[in-house]
């Protein structure tokens, strides 16, 4: 019984002292004044108390955050979106923010929009066969260039859903959409794809790029009895 004890208040010193170091990291990444960091701590010790998370794995997730350039009040907002995804996703709760913070810089997204960004990416988990960390992994590689183009998070994980449903995961879904708009590009000659006979446009009369599902129906279509 004494051991165990001893166990105890040495495990609750160790966590202790590793939130105050995270807690540290934290201000000095962000340059957070003492009463931003006295938010950001209470933050972290409510929801360390009122979630499955530890107030050390917060201060960790507010690191990640803080590394994307959130001040303080962004960072208090953000945090319990990117818990209650890591939460639905079953994931660490570091992991989960770092996607969270990576996906919203490559789509231009503001910090104030993390509610709306994390039901994105539940909701994708949710009614395709992926998680939030396959999305996650997709992600890197073709965000960047969905947004270049014109699409947004929700265009851009339904169609990673879509390749999910076919067993198209992970990286390989990313790499395989990011060739896809690369090549799309590329054969492009005023707007428009040509394909046996047919011109398949991939712009609008705006200018514009077309929403990825109709380009690809009208491939099909093209593409019939070849």
């Amino acid at each position: 019984a004494v051991d165990k004890m001893k166990e105890l208040v040495a495990s609750t010193i160790e966590v202790g002292s590793n939130f105050e170091s995270s807690m540290a990291n934290v201000q000095a990444i962000s340059g957070a004044t003492d009463e931003d960091l006295k938010l950001l701590t209470d933050t972290a010790k409510k929801f360390g108390s009122t979630t499955k998370f530890s107030a050390s794995e917060s201060a960790d997730a507010l690191g990640y955050m803080a590394l994307a350039g959130w001040d303080a009040e962004q960072m208090a907002a953000g945090l319990e979106p990117s818990l209650k995804l890591a939460g639905a996703a079953g994931m660490d709760l570091a992991l989960a923010t770092d996607i969270v913070t990576d996906t919203m810089s490559m789509f231009g997204m503001e910090a104030s929009e993390a509610t709306k960004m994390t039901d994105m990416l539940a909701y994708a988990q949710a009614n395709s066969n992926t998680d939030v960390q396959q999305l996650g992994e997709a992600l890197k590689y073709c965000g960047a260039s969905a947004n270049a183009m014109g699409y947004d998070l929700a265009d851009t994980t339904a169609l990673l859903g879509t390749f999910a449903d076919q067993g198209l995961k992970g990286s390989s879904a990313g790499t395989t959409l990011n060739a896809m708009f690369r090549d799309m590009k590329k054969n492009a000659k005023d707007g428009a794809i040509a394909i046996g006979d047919t011109n398949v446009a991939i712009v609008d009369a705006n200018g514009n790029y077309r929403d990825m599902t109709g380009i690809l129906a009208d491939v099909q279509k093209a593409t019939e009895g070849m």
